[in-house]
């Protein structure tokens, strides 16, 4: 029997016993429990400092390093004589922090004096404002160096200073439409600046910067760094002496004629090369403010229009290639063709009667053109029409051409052909027009038109150049020989005698064409227009110019042909055309033979003649040097330099040792300087700038703009009679001109 202790004995051991396997299981658990949470912290730590090592480390490199982007420098773009029409440049932007800006009315008075503003604007702006960051001005262009050390000095703890890249077009307004503009970003939005954006913007860099303990930024040595690169150059086929010629005649035409806009442009016929484009009204690249749709594009390939009579010279070609018409052939002009049902199809209002195919044309009869194409087939009359490149694209190396609009033979009519014939029912651009006549100047082969000619490096090396390219022929060189003849016809006797230059045979035609304002042929909205080419013996440029709804006078003869007269005149006297074989020599003198002498005669470029042993120095100054070279020669002097290493494209600056006038002997050397344009605008100071008096106003603008420095012309005319230097970052020459 056991006692009572024994078994209160075995009880309290049992109870330990249970108590100790109890504690053992929950030191088990718990030593279980921190296993695996070390397991898993350790598996977390595994992940984050291994599988994801690179996620968090990137995380917490952006709590002290940032990556900061390094913008590519944009392409520049040159003309085809290497002269900068377009670059980038740095310029001040200026913003406010409202809440912290103190000295308000004290900054904004001299922002105001600085870009000529109005204080109210700025006041209205910071009142208007509805954040922290209010911008004041963008881009400031300062017009003097004193008011840039204002700008400088401008200091508050709530002004904000923005140093950004910005396209800056040496030229202004010329040639705007063609090159566009870039925006705010700095990316292409128009012309040039945006078919050619991918070759122009190169590309962005990065570099990481890392803070300090004080929020300092520093540069991270052993970080990874890419360096910008920089945007490929262009170089156009543009000639900008020729751009200017065209954009100021055609401005004086448009206004003079009270049109709403006009456009022109001048083409190689040999090459397809555009050496100029312009289109009235126009706007200022450089300062977009007011520039709207109408302004910035370019109407010489995105409008279109019926080209009247001009058109004639397509019909004509054909009928010509096809043997259905010879230019002695008699034909008869009657005073109108009658449709069916006696509606007035066609009519002349001055008929011609009795007369040759050649005479004809040159009086620019509708009823003849209207009636011989009728000896063409409709598939023929078709096929010429497209092959002279009219209702397809002529794939010129910018955005936004239009095809301009021709019937398929299925839809022609009765009447279509007679239509067409002269101009109607049918509408294209100003390019098209142009590239037309180009393809008969240049013996009956179409030529692509293009704007780039190449691509350079920073080195001005060759990256990719761009040949011209044959399309297609059209018409044969004999058909183009003989149509050259008669439109050589229409200047000298017909309707584009108002087209003449003396000494010079041009080969054009006027056109005239009723515009369609709400679905009816308007009696006051007209387009006049006038395509031609010279010197017609061997054709070097084609022009086409338009004048859309002109209200004094409407006639292409009365209007457009003028304007291309004024042009043409300018670009021979400016040697920038040659006369060809009929025109006047720059050896020619004219003979006084009643006093027995030589008198000295102006050729067309202005170069000085002999007179006996003696010649007259002429004006050296603004020319390049090759063309120096030529001038003197061709007058029987030499030029030579001091450091005798000229290249071609210097232009030869004041310096000249003779002046221009003096009667000097036959084989004198004259010594000029020369300045190299690699517009680099820090080299030129008052004391060094050019002196521009006396000259053109295009001489003038080449040779400071070859030298870096931005112009300004007052008043209107030819010669300049003053001029004023203003220096700083942005040098300004200003020059007051007068008429000769």
């Amino acid at each position: 029997m056991t006692t009572p202790h024994v078994q209160d004995s075995k009880t309290a051991l049992y109870d330990d016993e249970h108590i100790t396997r109890r504690m053992n299981s929950k030191v088990k658990y718990v030593f279980l429990a921190f296993l695996a949470g070390f397991s898993i912290i350790a598996v977390k730590l595994f992940v984050i400092q291994i599988i994801w090592a690179e996620y968090y480390q990137d995380i917490a490199r952006r709590q002290y390093e940032s990556k900061i982007e390094l913008p590519a420098e944009r392409g520049k773009v040159f003309d085809r004589k290497y002269r900068l029409v377009a670059t980038t440049v740095e310029k001040l932007s200026l913003a406010v922090d409202p809440k912290m800006l103190k000295d308000t009315l004290g900054i904004l008075r001299t922002l105001a004096v600085i870009t000529g503003e109005p204080i109210e604007r700025y006041i209205a702006k910071i009142r208007g404002a509805r954040s922290r960051f209010v911008w004041l001005e963008r881009a400031i262009d300062v017009p003097s160096a004193a008011l840039m050390k204002a700008l400088d000095t401008l200091e508050d703890s709530g002004l904000i200073k923005v140093r950004e890249p910005r396209r800056s077009f040496a030229y202004g307004s010329l040639a705007a439409q063609i090159l566009g503009f870039t925006n705010a970003e700095g990316k292409g939005a128009s012309g040039i600046e945006l078919g050619w954006d991918s070759v122009l913007s190169g590309r962005n860099g990065y570099m990481f910067l890392q803070r300090d303990g004080r929020g300092r930024k520093r540069p991270v040595p052993e970080a990874p760094m890419l360096a910008p690169q920089a945007g490929y150059s262009l170089v156009l086929t543009l000639d900008m002496d020729m751009q200017t010629i065209v954009e100021s005649e055609l401005r004086q035409g448009v206004e003079y004629a009270e049109a709403v806009s006009g456009s022109a442009i001048v083409l190689q016929p040999a090459t397809g090369a555009i050496l100029a484009m312009a289109s009235y009204p126009s706007f200022n690249p450089n300062d977009l403010f007011g520039a709207t749709p109408e302004l910035t594009r370019n109407s010489c390939f995105t409008d279109t229009y019926e080209p009247g009579s001009t058109f004639k010279a397509i019909t004509a070609a054909a009928l010509l290639e096809e043997h259905k018409v010879s230019p002695g052939d008699i034909v008869v002009g009657a005073e109108k063709i009658s449709g069916r049902d006696g509606v007035v199809v066609v009519r002349d209002e001055h008929p011609v009667g009795r007369v040759t195919f050649a005479q004809a044309l040159e009086k620019s009869s509708n009823v003849v053109i209207a009636t011989l194409a009728q000896r063409l087939s409709t598939p023929k009359f078709y096929k010429y029409t497209r092959d002279f490149g009219f209702g397809i694209f002529t794939g010129i190396d910018v955005p936004g051409e239009v095809r301009g609009t021709v019937k398929k033979p299925a839809e022609f009519d009765y009447t279509t052909k007679m239509y067409m014939a002269h101009g109607y029912e049918l509408s294209v651009t100003v390019l098209q027009l142009a590239n037309a006549y180009a393809t008969i100047a240049n013996g009956g082969v179409m030529m692509k038109p293009y704007l780039v000619q190449r691509i350079i490096d920073a080195e001005r090396k060759d990256v990719q150049v761009f040949e011209p390219q044959r399309v297609r022929r059209v018409i044969s060189e004999a058909t183009a020989t003989t149509l050259t003849h008669i439109l050589c016809g229409v200047v000298e006797r017909g309707t584009g005698m108002s087209a003449r230059v003396p000494g010079l045979a041009i080969a054009g035609k006027t056109g005239t064409s009723q515009q369609i304002i709400g679905g009816k042929y308007s009696k006051r909205d007209y387009n006049a227009s006038f395509a031609g080419y010279f010197p017609a013996d061997k054709p070097e440029v084609v022009i086409v110019v338009r004048i859309d709804k002109p209200r004094k006078g409407y006639y292409g003869a009365d209007v457009a042909a003028p304007v291309f007269q004024r042009i043409a005149q300018k670009f021979v006297s400016s040697g920038l055309v040659s006369t060809g074989s009929r025109g006047m020599l720059a050896s020619e003198q004219a003979a006084d033979t009643s006093k027995g002498k030589v008198l000295p005669s102006k050729t067309p470029s202005g170069i000085a003649q002999r007179q006996g042993t003696l010649v007259e120095v002429p004006d050296f100054r603004g020319l390049l040097w090759n063309d120096a070279l030529d001038v003197a020669q061709h007058v029987g002097l030499k030029i030579a330099m001091p450091n005798a290493y000229a290249k071609t494209g210097e232009i030869v600056i004041s310096g000249q040792r003779v002046n221009a006038g003096t009667l000097v002997k036959v084989g004198t050397v004259i010594a000029v300087d020369v300045l190299q344009p690699d517009f680099l605008s820090e080299k030129v100071s008052a004391a060094t700038i050019p002196n521009v008096r006396g000259m053109s106003v295009r001489r003038a603008l080449t040779l400071l703009h070859a030298a870096g420095i931005k112009t300004k012309v007052i008043g209107h005319g030819g010669v300049v009679v003053r001029q004023e230097f203003r220096g700083g970052k942005e040098p300004l020459c200003i020059l007051d001109c007068v008429r000769e």
